[in-house]
């Protein structure tokens, strides 16, 4: 394997001036970058990265710790990070917690012995002040952590606008039906917004909570058809993400079908699925947070002046599962 010398001597110049290139390209003249660049292309010279790292102090690699990749939330995310890392010149390292926190406090100490310059994370866990202790900085994404910068969407007018597009339908009975989540994580906010509001309109909402949306399709069925079987006055169903929605009314049974025309249905993400479904939903700008939760780790990385706390608003997305019930209960 081709050293730096390699390149030096290939390329008839000193290790300092391929250092200065490398480091500072600037300060050396076209002609003598040329000679090196061919010499790095003639002798397969691959850049040690982390040496480099060990040297600038600075490795221009940004570390992103999610609890899922397969969800997708957390896989729009990625791509939205990814690209907005690759426009301002970093390189990503994706990791996986699995929602577990001895992992994901592996994840950060992977991340640091790999001397990445920030990292981003979306937790699920409790004890968040253990990222306070690196010496990097960190941005927390869809969850605000006291003393750490966080970047979220406002979960609680989005749980709002849903309860208002149901009571528009004309629900006096609505149903919300999510995941059981803790008070720190965004879900719970989509709930009490969606309360709040209900209550202005003197609506108390059904709640129908299971432990885990990834429990698989069949069992979310079942609970919540129980649940429909046993509260049939039931007349109108917010689900807390699309992918509930779709796990609940995709593939649908004669019986499933029937009850998602009979009933306004509101999703909330904004997800592709929700389209393909033509069911209305508060979508998230995902994208949006991706790019600014970039662009506030790296106005930190480099010592600049950065909001500590980032909230994005969410919007309206109507479609066929509430729309077709605009106006009927003035008839």
């Amino acid at each position: 394997m081709a050293t730096i010398v390699d390149v030096a001597e290939y390329a008839g110049v000193s290790v300092a001036t391929v250092s200065r290139m490398m480091n500072s390209p600037d300060v050396v003249s076209e002609k003598t970058k040329k000679k090196i660049h061919k010499a790095m292309q003639e002798l397969h010279y691959q850049p040690n990265a982390m040496a480099r790292a060990l040297q600038q102090k600075k490795s221009n690699i940004i570390g992103l710790v999610l609890p899922y990749i397969n969800y997708a939330f957390f896989s729009e995310l990625t791509d939205a990070v990814e690209e907005s890392c690759h426009e301002h010149g970093y390189k990503l390292m994706l990791c996986k917690s699995g929602e577990h926190q001895e992992r994901e406090q592996e994840m950060f100490s992977i991340l640091q012995a790999n001397k990445v310059d920030g990292i981003l994370v979306c937790s699920r866990f409790g004890e968040a002040d253990v990222f306070k202790n690196y010496e990097f900085p960190v941005v927390s994404i869809e969850r605000e952590i006291e003393g750490i910068t966080s970047i979220m969407a406002d979960d609680y007018a989005g749980g709002r606008m849903a309860a208002r597009e149901l009571t528009t339908c004309g629900s006096k009975h609505p149903l919300i039906i999510g995941s059981r989540v803790p008070e720190y994580l965004p879900g719970t906010d989509r709930i009490r917004g969606f309360e709040e509001e209900c209550a202005k309109a003197g609506v108390v909402p059904e709640i129908c909570l299971v432990e885990n949306i990834l429990m698989g399709k069949k069992t979310l069925k079942k609970v919540f058809f129980d649940y429909m079987e046993r509260n049939p006055e039931v007349d109108g169903i917010f689900c807390t993400s699309d992918m509930i929605a779709a796990q609940l009314f995709s593939g649908m049974s004669v019986h499933e079908t029937d009850l998602y025309r009979k009933i306004p249905v509101i999703g909330f993400d904004g997800f592709e699925i929700a389209e393909w479904m033509d069911l209305s939903t508060i979508s998230q700008p995902i994208q949006e947070m991706g790019e600014c939760a970039v662009e506030m780790l790296i106005k930190k990385i480099e010592g600049k002046i950065a909001p500590e706390k980032l909230t994005l608003p969410v919007k309206l997305i109507q479609r066929s599962s509430t729309e077709r019930f605009h106006g009927k209960q003035e008839k």
